[in-house]
Parts: structure tokens; sequence; C-alpha cells
């Protein structure tokens, strides 16, 4: 295996145990990412610049407010309102408003560690799809973790081409591993559901009583902190 900035995260976090290694990957990077956006970036002018048109979204905002530098995000927040408000105007002209209105109800969905996150993810996505292809090795690294979550499990098939001529094989790998990981899955919320009858109280869980927490990460994917 040949470890490089590139693909030294993948060979990290494609371990057994865990519902999705690119939701690790990705909480990895956003987490990089506020930690940046509060030290660094805040004084560097073409990072204030796309945080003043882009803001934050509610997600990255919690994560960076419940870490200890305040002053940054604050500062982040004076010029991404002075920008706000300078597209608000005083006016009684209907069409004007609704344009506003349209503008307002979408302006907390951007958001600059979004942007940097997506353009990252997509990058892994290739260089999954090309290390399967290139690195022979790699594919055991795949085949022994649990599958994805469903929106990256989705991703990966949609890069499948940069496998380039495994592209058939890597996509029938992907889907048996996920096949399984979903009847496995499956398996153990029906064992998590019969634990709750009094008459399986003394059943073992073997695994089980993670299944509903497993469950709500293998559709919606793991939330970084």
């Amino acid at each position: 295996m040949h470890y490089h900035i590139g693909n030294m995260l993948i060979y990290q976090e494609f371990k057994p145990g865990c519902e999705c290694p690119l939701c690790r990957i990705r909480n990895i990077l956003e987490n990089r990412l506020a930690e940046q956006y509060l030290n660094d970036a805040v004084m560097e002018d073409d990072q204030r610049k796309k945080v003043n048109e882009r803001g934050f979204c509610a997600h990255h905002t919690q994560m960076m407010l419940a870490r200890k530098n305040k002053l940054s995000l604050a500062l982040q927040h004076v010029t991404r309102i002075t920008t706000l408000k300078a597209k608000l105007e005083v006016t009684d002209n209907v069409k004007l408003a609704l344009k506003q209105a349209e503008y307002f109800a979408h302006c907390g969905e951007t958001c600059v560690i979004c942007d940097s996150v997506e353009d990252s993810m997509v990058r892994y996505y290739k260089t999954i799809a090309e290390m399967y292809d290139g690195e022979p090795k790699f594919k055991d690294v795949l085949l022994k973790t649990n599958g994805f979550c469903l929106e990256h499990y989705a991703a990966l098939l949609a890069h499948a081409k940069y496998a380039h001529g495994s592209n058939r094989s890597y996509v029938y790998d992907l889907s048996k591993l996920q096949k399984k990981a979903m009847n496995d899955l499956l398996e153990d919320l029906y064992k998590f559901c019969s634990k709750h009858d009094y008459r399986n109280a003394n059943v073992p869980w073997e695994g089980a009583e993670t299944a509903l927490l497993r469950a709500v990460q293998r559709l919606h994917g793991e939330e970084a902190k």
C-alpha cells in the first residue's frame, strides 16, 4: 500500500466496525475546517470575502459556537451580517419585497464549510475508485468495511467511472458489500425489536443493542460534532 496525502484518511478510516467510513472522513474534514475558520482563516482577506458572501449553515455555525474562540466567530458574523444588511431595502414595492423574501429565505443555507467539504468529498469518491483500479490490495481493505451510509454509497456508485477498466467489478463489489451490510443490519433490528418482548429478556443481545443507532446512521449518515 502506498500512503500519500490523497489516500491517508482512506486507509485510516476504511476499517470494520462503523456504518460509514466516508462519514468519518467527512467529519474529520468538517472539524478541521471549523477550527480553521476560528483561527487562521479569520485573518485572511480571501476567506473573509467568502464568508461574507456565503456565510455558514446552521450545522457548522453550531459546531463553531461549541468551541472556545467566540471572538473569531463574532468578527465573522459582524462582516456577514453587514453584507446581509446591505441587501435589505426599505420598500413599499411588493415585487421588490418578494425578491428580498426569496434571498433572505435561503441566505442561511449557503456555507463556506459545506462548499469546501463537498469539493473534498468529490475528490475522495474519485480517489477511492482509482485506488480500486490501481492498488490491488485496496480491494481487500474495501471489502472488510461494513459498507456505507446511503448517501455516500450513492456517491461512490455515481463516480464509479473513475475505476476505469475495473468499473464493472467495482460496482459489483460495492453493491454486494452494501447488500450484505443492509441484511445484517435488518437482522439486528429484528433482534432489537424482539428484545423488547419480556419473553426474550434472557436472550443475548449479540451486538443488536446498537441496531437502532446504526440504522439511523445508515439512513442519514453520522454528523460531525
